[in-house]
Order: C-alpha cells, then structure tokens, then sequence
C-alpha cells in the first residue's frame, strides 16, 4: 500500500497557484477535502486537489454553442 504525501494548504497553494488564503476557503466550504490532523492541523493530497479540479470543471456542452 502505497501512501501519499500530505501538504500543508501554504505547500498546496505554491504548487497549483492559488493563495494559501484561497485553498483554506475551498477546505471551509467543503469543496476541497482535507485530512484534520488535530483540530489547528489540516493537511491536503493532489489527489484531493485532482477530484476537487475534476468536480470543479465545467465543459460546455451542444446548448452552450446553440446559442451562440
């Protein structure tokens, strides 16, 4: 069993682009899941990321170019 590497949000955040402050609100909101260490530690995995991104993405479909 294989297991993956956990990530502070600051780790998370240098590696895709996004503050620290904005991967802590995606974790707060429940968009981007985490791993709660204690009650002030929370830790992340790319796979998170990955499946929040996958969620997350929308692609237009035939409707979206009928109206053009």
């Amino acid at each position: 069993m294989t297991q993956e590497r956990l990530l502070s949000p600051k780790q998370l955040s240098e590696i895709v682009g996004l503050s620290p402050a904005q991967i802590r609100a995606l974790m707060n909101t429940g968009k981007l899941e985490f791993v709660e260490i204690s009650s002030k530690t929370k830790m992340l995995t790319m796979s998170g990321w990955e499946r929040f991104q996958k969620n997350a993405t929308k692609v237009s479909g035939a409707e979206g170019s009928a109206a053009n």
